[in-house]
């Protein structure tokens, strides 16, 4: 591995002879699976809240439009780093310790003082915001699909929810998917502000390495890493999207051109 980075770095200028050992690759990548993961767990989060947001925003119920409109209103409006710094500095004066006794939520607390742990924090603040945003995307596609078929589904004797989980949610998924998709980079981006809460994601292990007297102060070198590592996840979003754009109808017509030699 050593020597496949030797010859990477032997064709670029700059001050490079940090990137010539592999431990240094895989400390960054150790930065770079720990903002993934934050990225994942925001993004699962972020979506199944969004789109419960933004069902219940175009509920015919009154409260419950009144409740959702203030959950989305207010998260949006609210800078992501406060969220960041509220949540860390703030749960703490919530009783969080009851958590630990429950599996799927002990590794989120602190095991000695039943605190957040920073990964725990990053991530609520991540899904909090993102799925206010999320909310919006969802209730400005479920509006763009015409009323005659979301009436259609409500005569064939379905209910307002079995509606919306049926006919009118997958369809605005697919029509708002590059919105979405847009959203979701900027979640993955936006995991760099957990170092802000000593989480040692990616952005805060380049720091370590580039602010180290010892190592030659590659700043530009060792930014331009990690903004590739940023890059490639957010690539991979993008043809995600573009795979979700051509729907289900465009698929299936590739495929069976494919099979029959017409395409």
């Amino acid at each position: 591995m050593e020597s496949l980075c030797n010859h990477f770095i032997d064709v670029l200028p700059g001050n490079w002879d940090l990137f010539r050992q592999w431990p240094y690759w895989r400390f960054l990548l150790l930065g770079l699976w720990i903002s993934v993961r934050i990225a994942g767990l925001g993004i699962a989060l972020s979506l199944v809240v969004g789109v419960i947001m933004a069902v219940a925003r175009l509920s015919p119920v009154p409260i419950v439009r009144w409740l959702a409109t203030t959950y989305v209103e207010a998260f949006r409006a609210t800078p992501l780093l406060l969220l960041f710094f509220f949540i860390f500095f703030g749960a703490g004066r919530f009783n969080t310790g009851w958590m630990r006794d429950i599996p799927v939520a002990s590794s989120l607390v602190d095991q000695t003082n039943g605190d957040l742990t920073p990964l725990a924090t990053a991530v609520i603040a991540l899904a909090l915001y993102n799925s206010a945003v999320v909310a919006e995307i969802m209730r400005a596609g479920i509006l763009s699909i015409s009323k005659g078929v979301v009436e259609a589904s409500r005569a064939l004797g379905l209910s307002y929810l079995q509606s919306m989980r049926f006919v009118a949610v997958p369809m605005a998924l697919r029509r708002m998917a590059p919105a979405l998709v847009s959203q979701l980079i900027t979640l993955f981006k936006d995991t760099s502000l957990a170092s802000t809460i000593s989480v040692f994601e990616l952005l805060r292990r380049g720091r370590l390495l580039y602010e180290t007297p010892s190592y030659g102060n590659p700043t530009v070198e060792v930014l331009l890493i990690v903004a590739l590592m940023y890059f490639i996840p957010c690539y991979a979003l993008s043809l995600v999207a573009q795979r979700l754009e051509r729907g289900p109808d465009q698929t299936n017509r590739a495929d069976v051109a494919t099979v029959t030699g017409t395409g």
